[in-house]
């Protein structure tokens, strides 16, 4: 039973979406699949997991709690014609020579580093194996898979069959360059130069299931199997819709304009295909921040973001997760590895406000929303008690005060000795500490902006001593003096500190800060000065302290 929601007014965007698809196919419906379609045109980014894969999962997943039959599909679409864009041909060695696979299947295009077995085996790699990080029991299909199932073998025969209805539906939408009367619904790939986009069916054999057809790239002339080629992209859609029985869809923005291609693969589903076309949700797409800078959006075949692999060697799925549902889906989000530690912060402080550690000032309906969102973006049942937070950037300074070596046991003992975590813990809670400090360690060394990252000096800078005002000398003198050995936790330490510094002026307060960053890492800025202290020798904090208390000689 979940502690969400005490207010009768709240009603999450998620939770509204799947009433909204129960009430499109019936109350008595026993069944909604899920579906979202994926291009593997290039980089798998981590945008994509917002609409097509969190999303779409998290609707089927409420969808079961009500009692309901559902499947999540991703559909990688393999079939589509690559394109070599200027980025996409970046990928090769040799980017002249790789201009000959320009327009032949994705599936068809080798892989760049001649490693796997082909494009989408390489950009599938470091998205497909970490979807369990963000979903669960999704199930892949591919496009060129798809097409040589049975039934979609029926269909597309009834397309050839009805192909004049399907040109006149179709020609509404293409206003400016229609298709002719001798138009089929069908591009082949053709043998001699495996491209799948400059090929003209003149003829097919349903019987034999097969295409004669010409090249306008080569001029070659044959016959294939329709298994090797693809509907029309207008009708492919619709066809996947029946194929896979789909019942709910989320999708880009760019197919939600009016009179786009979504309002004609709807038409095409209802007056060709005599079917219901699935729940419609639209997604704003997500934009990439790098040393605080706009990017644009993440895209795939421009290779811009990062990938999932990237996110899960820094960051829970459950973070992102609950990025993509606190907020709403036509929201634009930008994320960069640079705020990696703020998106955690995001998540684990929604943590504390569900288990109610965390009483925020808020209305109460953004608690609710906040403790909702909390609550879906979490794929594993939630535990009776809070689960023991260890701060992130606590990890950050961890993994670089203690040689790697030595990890995790000296930071576990530290994260005991300042009170942070219990003595006893359970395996759980062991690995999961560990797997924090793995990831701290891995966005400290690779994505974190330089203020976080940290070399204790073994001496003051030459003459810092000689600059320190007249007026804190007393102070770091009461800073040594009140900083207790035997009461060596990052709680008592910044009391210490607050007491001595809660009366200056900004300016004051700002120069003691500096002068203890100096003192210990030769810069103005670092990390919490408080934590660092609470996880370093005391001898050491306390001698460097006098050392800024002390006239020079």
């Amino acid at each position: 039973m979940s502690i969400v929601t005490e207010e009768r007014d709240y009603q999450h965007w998620i939770d509204a979406l799947v009433e909204e698809a129960i009430n499109y196919w019936g109350k008595r419906v026993s069944k909604i699949d899920c579906s979202c379609g994926l291009s593997v045109s290039g980089l798998q980014h981590v945008g994509r997991l917002r609409g097509e894969i969190t999303l779409a999962n998290t609707v089927m997943q409420q969808l079961r709690q009500k009692g309901l039959d559902s499947k999540h599909y991703v559909v990688r679409y393999t079939s589509d014609e690559w394109k070599g864009k200027e980025s996409q041909l970046a990928q090769f060695p040799d980017p002249t020579k790789a201009k000959k696979y320009v327009g032949r299947r994705l599936v068809d295009i080798p892989d760049p580093q001649c490693e796997l077995g082909s494009w989408v085996d390489r950009y599938w790699l470091d998205f497909g194996p970490y979807l369990d990080y963000f979903s669960r029991d999704t199930t892949v299909v591919s496009t060129n898979e798809i097409y040589t199932w049975p039934q979609m073998h029926e269909l597309i025969r009834f397309t050839i069959q009805h192909r004049e209805r399907a040109r006149k539906i179709i020609n509404k939408y293409r206003v400016r360059n229609p298709y002719p009367k001798d138009w089929f619904p069908i591009n082949v790939i053709c043998d001699a130069c495996k491209r799948i986009n400059t090929t003209t069916v003149v003829s097919v054999d349903l019987n034999a299931y097969t295409a004669s057809y010409r090249c306008d790239e080569c001029s070659h002339e044959g016959t294939t199997s329709i298994e090797n080629g693809k509907l029309s992209w207008r009708l492919e859609w619709a066809a996947l819709w029946k194929i896979l029985d789909v019942g709910f869809e989320p999708f880009g923005k760019d197919h939600a304009t009016p009179g786009g291609s979504r309002d004609s693969a709807k038409e095409i589903a209802e007056t060709f295909y005599n079917f219901k076309p699935p729940v419609p949700y639209a997604n704003e797409w997500v934009g990439l921040i790098e040393n605080g800078v706009d990017k644009g959006d993440m895209g795939s075949s421009d290779f811009n973001g990062f990938t999932p692999k990237t996110w899960v060697s820094v960051a829970p799925g459950e973070a992102l997760r609950y990025i993509y549902l606190k907020n709403k889906s036509m929201k634009r989000i930008t994320l960069g590895l640079e705020y990696i530690p703020n998106y955690i912060g995001q998540y684990e402080r929604a943590e504390r406000v569900y288990y109610q550690i965390d009483l925020p000032r808020a209305p109460p309906l953004e608690i609710a929303d906040i403790r909702r969102s909390y609550e879906l973006a979490n794929l594993d049942p939630l535990p009776e008690m809070a689960p023991l937070q260890v701060p992130y950037l606590h990890a950050v300074l961890l993994t670089q005060i203690i040689p790697e070596e030595n990890l995790p046991d000296a930071a576990l003992e530290k994260l005991t000795e300042t009170g942070i975590i219990p003595k006893t813990l359970t395996d759980n809670q062991r690995t999961s500490i560990t797997t924090r400090l793995d990831r701290a360690r891995s966005w400290v060394t690779s994505f974190a902006p330089a203020s976080y990252r940290i070399i204790t000096l073994s001496a003051p800078p030459d003459g810092l001593r000689d600059t320190v005002p007249d007026e804190l000398r007393p102070v770091f003198q009461q800073l040594h003096d009140s900083l207790n050995p035997d009461e060596w936790t990052e709680e008592a330490i910044t009391t210490t500190m607050r007491k001595l510094t809660e009366s200056m002026s900004k300016d004051t307060q700002r120069g003691f800060f500096e002068f203890l960053y100096q003192a210990f890492f030769g810069t103005d800025k670092g990390p919490r000065i408080s934590t660092y202290f609470a996880f370093t020798d005391s001898l050491l904090i306390r001698d460097r302290v006098k050392y800024l208390a002390t006239l020079p000689k």
